[in-house]
């Protein structure tokens, strides 16, 4: 089923009726909105508009056959980031090894971050002579990696700015990227929306549950999520400025080598399970949710 979802309301009942583009309506419960960066719903959790803003930054993106860059010297089958003045490339191997994903990142400093709107689509083909004039001067291997990057695209890198500082509303609760989208430094973005789903349903589904307990599931996931989400959200946008050589600890190789160590530990090694309330110590947010009529919107990826 396809609709796009164009608002939401709430009923004296509490539950909530969202509205679609083609006239249809559908009365819940729960709404859990995971319709993406650039969400409908977000706006009535946050009762105010809120911003996606341009992160002056720019990524060129192409997959290449590994075949095609023999002549690399570098061991490309390996992940790697190429690290330059507000500029990086990222290279890591795809498709058991037979493909190459490459992202080449620029960076614009010299403007204030949300200075610049950037019109849609923010999402465009870009011509290898561009990528080639933006990358001279950067040695053999990137230029071999540059002229096999067929029909590369440029992508317009949007975030959420300032952060949102709760997830729930009444009884609409967001998750993914309608809740904290972030830039992709820290290759963080889908592993956040993953651990938001997690909690959420760690929350409403103990089978003895009752629906008397939704509001203090949902905000039980508030105050688990918002914190680390934000935290994840905001050191990928300072690891885009470590890469660059614009970290806050200086952009010499000593510097940022210093300054990646144990970047992604407190990613990784989170424990989820351990970071869950539990039915010893809050009994009633662990309990959840029998008998509500619920609605869980997901968007595709739009440009």
């Amino acid at each position: 089923m396809e609709q796009r979802c164009i608002s939401v309301s709430t009923l004296p009942s509490g539950s909530h009726v969202l509205e679609f583009a083609d006239g249809s309506t559908y009365e819940a419960d729960l709404v859990i909105a995971a319709d993406g960066i650039k969400s409908v719903l977000r706006d009535f959790v946050s009762e105010k508009p809120t911003s996606l803003v341009y992160s002056n930054r720019i990524a060129r993106r192409s997959v290449i056959p590994s075949e095609a860059l023999k002549a690399v010297k570098t061991d490309i089958m390996r992940p790697l980031t190429w690290i330059g003045k507000n500029k990086h490339i990222v290279t890591y191997p795809v498709e058991a090894n037979q493909k190459i994903n490459v992202v080449l990142f620029s960076t614009d400093s010299a403007v204030p971050i949300g200075a610049v709107n950037i019109p849609l689509p923010w999402v465009k083909p870009t011509s290898q002579d561009e990528l080639q004039r933006d990358y001279s001067g950067w040695g053999e291997d990137a230029n071999i990696i540059i002229k096999e990057m067929k029909n590369p695209s440029k992508w317009y890198l949007h975030f959420l700015h300032p952060p949102l500082s709760s997830y729930v509303r009444q009884r609409v609760v967001l998750v993914g990227d309608a809740a904290h989208a972030m830039l992709p430094h820290l290759g963080s973005g889908v592993g956040q929306g993953l651990e938001d789903v997690y909690a959420l349903c760690s929350l409403i589904g103990d089978p003895r549950a009752q629906k008397s307990h939704l509001d203090a599931a949902l905000k039980a996931y508030d105050s688990i999520r918002v914190t680390r989400a934000n935290m994840v959200q905001s050191m990928s946008t300072v690891m885009g400025d470590v890469v660059a050589g614009r970290g806050p600890g200086g952009g010499t190789i000593p510097q940022i080598q210093e300054q990646l160590k144990g970047v992604w530990h407190p990613i990784w090694h989170h424990d989820l399970a351990r970071s869950q309330p539990t039915l010893n110590t809050k009994r009633e947010q662990s309990h959840v949710i029998k008998g509500i009529h619920y609605a869980a919107f997901a968007a595709a990826s739009i440009p």
